[in-house]
């Protein structure tokens, strides 16, 4: 003979853990979403980069890099801001990005607030010559 006392303990406990499943199922979507968006800011970070030092790091190189970052980066995130800083051997770029939310607010969540990333490189001038 059952006990009275677990009658109905199913239709409390479901709810809660449909519910449970569901805000985890949806945090790992949104961390999904913002690794691939940390992927996306860093290699058209890095390629905007190459572009600029090896077309010399002149102020229309520069250009036509951010041009390029901003077309690949799209709508799908929105840029905060775009540094670029050269020397006479290195041009840099420091890149601010705040990826898309998906149902969450991410502001108590520091980490998935925005992408920051750094890119330096070299400087690639012509010289032409004889080899030796």
């Amino acid at each position: 003979m059952r006990s009275r006392g677990e009658d109905g303990v199913g239709l409390v406990a479901l709810p809660w853990s449909v519910l449970a499943f569901g805000a985890f199922l949806m945090l790992a979507v949104q961390v999904a979403v913002h690794l691939y968006a940390t992927s996306i800011v860093t290699a058209t970070g890095h390629e905007a980069t190459r572009r600029a030092a090896f077309d010399g790091g002149s102020p229309a190189a520069l250009a036509d890099a951010e041009r390029w970052l901003r077309s690949r980066i799209g709508s799908s995130m929105d840029i905060e801001s775009i540094r670029w800083t050269t020397t006479p051997d290195v041009v840099a770029l420091d890149v601010v990005a705040r990826p898309p939310n998906l149902l969450l607010d991410t502001t108590a969540l520091s980490s998935l607030r925005s992408i920051e990333r750094r890119f330096e490189m070299r400087r690639e001038l012509a010289r032409f010559g004889p080899a030796g």
